[in-house]
């Protein structure tokens, strides 16, 4: 018996305790609870808390990897960090999922993990510095071959120690509070130097920003390019699970979804920061037209009482409706599924100098039909908020 099965019989009855407490009696938040069952949720997949055969665990690995990068000023107000150029280092852990199911969902063998990073934004006086702590999945393809490619989607928590002050530090445009939200797309060429060691050379698009729930919040965007060292604690191991057609999946191809979203924003209304809630629904259908790709186009409508608290200082009318037409892409990744979409407004009374948007989303299926997850609404590299949303799929 290895030392991971003796911890997996002492931990298994507590992780169940555990995730009866944290999914009843527990009164954190709805986001700590949601991230909290998801986690842990998956753990007995991993080699840490598996007490099956080796057959059933998942490669357990942990990697190092430095970045820099530099930060593209997409307003004048951010002028003042033009000559920015970010350092991280990321402490990583993950399960390489080698099951035949996981690689029937993409042709590929995905990797589940966390990454934290520590940042330096070479601008200290201005943006400080700060840590990142993302969740992230990754599938790799050609993972058996000494080169192979993968591409990473992530989001989670950011912790910035310089925000915007007025009397302090009133250069800072872009967050105005210590914990955003942190999102992250990547691109990386692995190559395997040996049984249990991988080197990959990564370009990764990094952006923070707090949603939109405090002003000013121009968010931080900042491409790095890096260089990292994952190590299996054990020979990982791929087999090659014959090709299956994607058409004979249980998943429907033709699919109706409605999610709703909430979040809260921050204004200021005759000198004093208040805070109102804004929330809506996205409607929409797509039609998956490859193993990993469903193509779709919807309607999105909500309300932002935010504005009306606004303008009814301007003596305006209080309408705070928007709505808007989308056509966008789903990555389809198992219970994950990695959305982006191009919006235009429809009806936008009080949103000034946008006629258009875009939606980026993270959902993971409890059931076939059950979502959760968040979502951010930008202009352009401008992030408007971020919510939290639940889905229905008919």
């Amino acid at each position: 018996m290895t030392i991971f099965n003796r911890l997996a019989k002492v931990i298994q009855p507590s992780r169940n305790n555990f995730l009866r407490k944290i999914g009843t009696k527990h009164q954190s938040g709805i986001l700590t609870r949601w991230l909290l069952l998801l986690f842990f949720s998956e753990l007995p997949a991993s080699p840490l808390f598996s007490a099956g055969q080796d057959s059933t665990t998942y490669p357990f690995s942990l990697g190092i990897r430095p970045q820099y990068g530099f930060i593209i000023i997409h307003s004048k107000d951010i002028v003042p960090v033009k000559n920015s150029y970010p350092f991280g280092l990321s402490l990583e852990m993950s399960w390489h999922l080698n099951s035949k199911k996981a690689f029937e969902q993409c042709l590929c063998f995905p990797r589940i993990g966390i990454s934290s990073t520590l940042w330096d934004y070479d601008n200290t006086d201005i943006l400080g510095r700060g840590i990142n702590s993302i969740f992230f999945i990754e599938p790799f393809y050609g993972i058996n071959n000494k080169v192979s490619f993968s591409f990473r989607a992530g989001a989670g928590l950011a912790y910035a120690n310089k925000p915007y002050d007025e009397i302090t530090n009133p250069q800072n445009l872009s967050y105005s509070t210590r914990f955003s939200f942190a999102l992250l797309v990547a691109a990386n060429m692995n190559f395997r130097l040996s049984k249990k060691m991988m080197l990959s050379i990564s370009a990764n698009y990094n952006h923070i920003s707090n949603g939109g729930m405090k002003q000013p919040n121009k968010g931080i965007n900042y491409p790095t390019a890096g260089i990292g060292v994952d190590y299996y604690l054990r020979k990982p191991s791929f087999e090659k699970f014959p090709r299956t057609d994607w058409r004979q999946q249980s998943r429907k191809r033709d699919r109706f979804l409605i999610s709703a979203f909430g979040t809260t924003r921050d204004v200021e209304i005759d000198g004093e920061e208040k805070t109102y809630p804004a929330g809506g629904f996205n409607l929409r259908f797509s039609r998956q037209v490859s193993r990993v790709n469903a193509v779709g186009g919807g309607l999105e409508v909500m309300a932002d009482w935010s504005i009306k608290a606004k303008v009814e200082e301007t003596g305006q009318s209080t309408d705070y409706f928007l709505a808007g037409l989308l056509l966008g892409n789903d990555f389809l990744l198992g219970q994950f599924l990695f959305g982006q979409q191009f919006g235009v407004y429809v009806y936008h009374p009080h949103v000034n100098n946008a006629d258009f948007f875009q939606r980026y989303f993270l959902d993971y299926f409890f059931t076939k039909n059950i979502s959760g997850g968040i979502g951010l609404k930008a202009h352009g590299h401008v992030a408007d908020f971020l919510d939290f949303r639940i889905g229905f799929v008919f």
